[in-house]
């Protein structure tokens, strides 16, 4: 294992072109690449005008080897803020030196800096190597509950099944 230390630094609004890129390639990562629709301009009123979440970069040896994209969330039962860790990606060619550990602790780091009592996430379920690294440094999977979405199209129907009657 390379011991070299992976830094991170909170991404700034000239940095959106590469969080696209990052983005972009996790999407590829995940068999996903034709969902990565997001523009440059949509990313950047989200992250930046709106500040709905935060990007940190990871650089490692002068470059940037991935990064991670959290936003808050609240528990009402406990009454506390939560985060909940939508992207972590390390590059492919960068895997397996211990940098997505480095990744997830900063990110832990810099959770904890930040107020938050705790971090969740999910994972594509044929992602094994990302489940097995989850499982092996201890991360609890939780159980009882069943995911859920609307799109927007799917909000537009339900607000307007409402209005209409």
């Amino acid at each position: 294992m390379n011991n070299k230390r992976l830094t991170l630094r909170k991404a700034e609004k000239d940095d959106i072109l590469l969080i696209r890129k990052l983005i972009k390639d996790m999407a590829s990562y995940e068999k996903r690449p034709q969902d990565m629709t997001g523009t440059p301009e949509q990313l950047s009123y989200w992250l930046f005008e709106r500040k709905i979440a935060t990007v940190l970069i990871a650089g490692y040896e002068g470059d940037v080897a991935g990064y991670a994209l959290y936003y808050p969330i609240f528990g009402s039962f406990a009454a506390a803020g939560k985060v909940h860790l939508e992207d972590l990606f390390i590059k492919e060619e960068l895997r397996g030196r211990g940098l997505g550990r480095q990744l997830l602790a900063g990110t832990a780091e810099a959770v904890l800096a930040e107020g938050y009592t705790g971090m969740e996430w999910s994972c594509l379920d044929w992602n094994k190597p990302s489940i097995g690294f989850y499982r092996r440094l201890g991360a609890g999977q939780e159980t009882g509950r069943e995911y859920f979405e609307f799109r927007e199209s799917d909000l537009e129907a339900l607000a307007a099944s409402v209005s209409e009657k």
